[in-house]
């Protein structure tokens, strides 16, 4: 089976129209079934997970000033929509990629419950109020990368061991620019395939990496057969923000899943996981 669960429609609009052109693409490439998984933070819901992050990130105006403007649209409206999708046939999934904030776990597992979601994607993009992701030029160079990736793969670590996500997504983000530390990952791989068999969590293999900088897969070979070694189901993604983006690059995640032993990919409705065989 071929499918991608992680794209967002935060450039566009919350309009059938505009989902139409995710499935007409996803259709167009060869998928079977996709999934929606907006940004938390463009939903005014989600102001007091993050909305502290824009408030007081005087080290980094622009980030702060970049998530000032979200928190903007509101989650019964993007429920209502992708429910319309479904009414009309398309196979589509409800999903939702939610920053994990240290701290915030009451407010998370709130919305988690308040909606019929599919599937929930757990993700890293903030150590503290910096966003390793934002830009090069912001944090980086005065960063240390090795104590940077220590931070990252800690707060991801503590992600998956909330037990709130079904799927942590691009699980080695932090390389997204090619930084790579000095020290050996081996032990955070390690302990972060454990806790994810232990949770019973899936990882993400997501292509938007070969866009990127990096101009690798996330995650690692390397954890990906930790990963499997140790049972932790996975699932597809190619991180689309435009329609054209969809599905692409997928067959080279399939190819790297297949080359660590996998043989299926998960799939979910109703937050129920059904393993499928891997397209």
């Amino acid at each position: 089976m071929r499918v991608d669960y992680h794209m967002h429609l935060e450039k566009g609009s919350l309009t059938l129209d505009y989902l139409e052109q995710f499935w007409l693409q996803a259709k167009a490439v060869g998928l079977d079934e996709i999934g929606i998984s907006e940004h938390g933070h463009n939903f005014r819901q989600y102001r007091g997970i993050m909305g502290h992050l824009a408030r007081g990130a005087g080290d980094y105006p622009g980030i702060a000033n970049w998530l000032s403007d979200k928190f903007s649209l509101h989650l019964d409206d993007y429920v209502a929509l992708i429910q319309a999708g479904k009414e009309r046939g398309w196979p589509l999934k409800l999903g939702l990629e939610m920053d994990y904030i240290p701290g915030k776990e009451k407010e998370i597992a709130e919305i988690i419950e308040a909606y019929p979601w599919d599937y929930v994607l757990g993700s890293v993009h903030f150590l503290g109020n910096w966003s390793f992701d934002f830009s090069p030029e912001s944090g980086w160079p005065e960063k240390d990368i090795n104590s940077a990736y220590v931070a990252y793969f800690t707060a991801l670590l503590a992600a998956t061991r909330s037990g709130l996500f079904d799927s942590i997504t691009h699980p080695d983000l932090i390389k997204i620019f090619g930084h790579e530390p000095s020290i050996p990952l081996e032990p955070y791989y390690e302990a972060l395939a454990t806790a994810l068999s232990k949770v019973d969590t899936c990882v993400e293999i997501n292509s938007a990496g070969l866009r990127k900088p990096v101009g690798v897969i996330y995650p690692h070979p390397a954890f990906l057969q930790k990963c499997h070694a140790v049972g932790v189901p996975i699932t597809l993604a190619c991180d689309a923000h435009d329609p054209h983006d969809v599905g692409r690059d997928l067959e080279a995640a399939i190819v790297l899943a297949k080359s660590v032993g996998y043989t299926s990919v998960a799939t979910f409705a109703k937050r129920r996981r059904i393993l499928q065989p891997l397209g």
